[in-house]
């Protein structure tokens, strides 16, 4: 009985974040008088429904693009957003669909007029947020001249007033960060798998228990590690000191979930956890830049670079402080050996699987398997 629990505890932790990934979406809307220019990007299955296709289709850019459904894509895409200005709804005009840089993503663009100047602009989000309620979007206003403020859109909050000019604050920096972290499940699969072994340590006699404050000194050496790690990594690729393909980086994250998670039930305590720590850090700080570069400003990127790291901290510091102690008391309730053959285990099979599923669609540039 005791058993069963602590597997289910484990699971409960570790299987809702291997399973859920936000979909982020950008929105840009540039204001120029009375005119908001609208670009949306989204993924290709997000319009199955305009087009006709079923609900769990992966199309690709292509196919979504066509000539004979590019029109629908745009006009459907168009629909989920509505603007309102001084009171007014603003009037939206045709709307084109376009792939992205990469190819991955369709981008649909569109010019609203609204009845007067744009000081203050409200943005409804409601249809978007019917599709898919894990959906998140990061909304950005800019004015002539001034880079915005990114503002983010749940199914919670999905109506945004915007002023015109605003500019993001420290702090809402922070909070960008923090959002990386919560919605790239990636990134928390990796901590997890790392804080599952932080609570064992072998000795002559065999497999222990650590003890509260060895517990805590290991986990600070690991997480320090990954920190400094992926915070030089993101800070030098922010600034264009390192550039690898999007691909290559995604693939060696996935690539780190399952390799962790299989050396959690091999080796738990291998000495050259610390460096292995240290340059998976580095690819995941490059993952972090990669969302970073759709909100930096063109000028002045050192105040958003700091504060969106620190959010990033802050955010994997909670999941230390929610994980962290479940894992130590299912370790001692246990014992070591009882862990180590079976929770790790437990916890080891939706890691390696989702990373498995991750590192194939990256590989292969292939989308969602299994609708998720």
């Amino acid at each position: 009985m005791r058993w069963a629990l602590a597997m289910a505890v484990v699971a409960a932790l570790v299987v809702p974040a291997a399973a859920h990934q936000s979909s982020i979406k950008y929105v840009d809307i540039t204001v120029d008088g009375a005119a908001a220019r609208v670009a949306l990007t989204v993924a290709p299955p997000d319009v199955n429904e305009g087009i006709g296709l079923a609900a769990d289709a992966q199309p690709t850019v292509g196919e979504v693009l066509a000539a004979a459904v590019a029109a629908r894509t745009a006009a459907y895409v168009r629909g989920w957003l509505a603007l309102t200005a001084a009171g007014q709804p603003c009037v939206a005009g045709e709307a084109r669909a376009r792939p992205d840089p990469d190819g991955k993503f369709v981008v649909v663009e569109w010019t609203a007029t609204c009845a007067a100047a744009i000081e203050v602009l409200r943005v409804d989000l409601g249809r978007f947020f019917a599709l898919d309620q894990r959906h998140e979007a990061i909304v950005t206003m800019h004015a002539p001249g001034k880079h915005g403020e990114p503002s983010i859109a749940r199914v919670a909050t999905p109506v945004l007033e915007l002023r015109a000019g605003a500019e993001a604050s420290f702090v809402a920096w922070i909070g960008y960060g923090m959002d990386h972290i919560y919605g790239g499940l990636d990134h928390v699969c990796f901590v997890l798998a790392l804080l599952l072994v932080v609570v064992l340590v072998r000795t002559p006699e065999g497999w222990q228990v650590r003890s509260l404050w060895p517990t805590l000194r290991a986990t600070a050496a690991i997480i320090t590690g990954f920190t400094l790690a992926h915070s030089v990594s993101l800070i030098a690729a922010s600034l264009g000191w390192i550039a690898l393909p999007s691909r290559l980086v995604e693939s060696l994250i996935a690539a780190s979930i399952v390799y962790t998670a299989i050396e959690n039930t091999v080796v738990p305590d291998v000495r050259w956890r610390f460096a292995m720590t240290v340059g998976f850090g580095l690819i995941h700080g490059l993952g972090f830049a990669s969302m970073l570069a759709e909100l930096l400003p063109a000028e002045d990127v050192l105040l958003p670079l700091i504060g969106f790291n620190v959010g990033v901290e802050v955010g994997q510091l909670t999941i230390v402080v929610v994980a962290l102690p479940v894992f130590a008391g299912i370790a001692r309730w246990l014992g070591a050996s009882r862990y180590r053959r079976t929770a790790l285990v437990v916890a080891a099979v939706p890691l390696v699987l989702i990373g498995l599923k991750w590192l194939v669609e990256r590989v292969f540039d292939l989308p969602p398997l299994f609708g998720m």
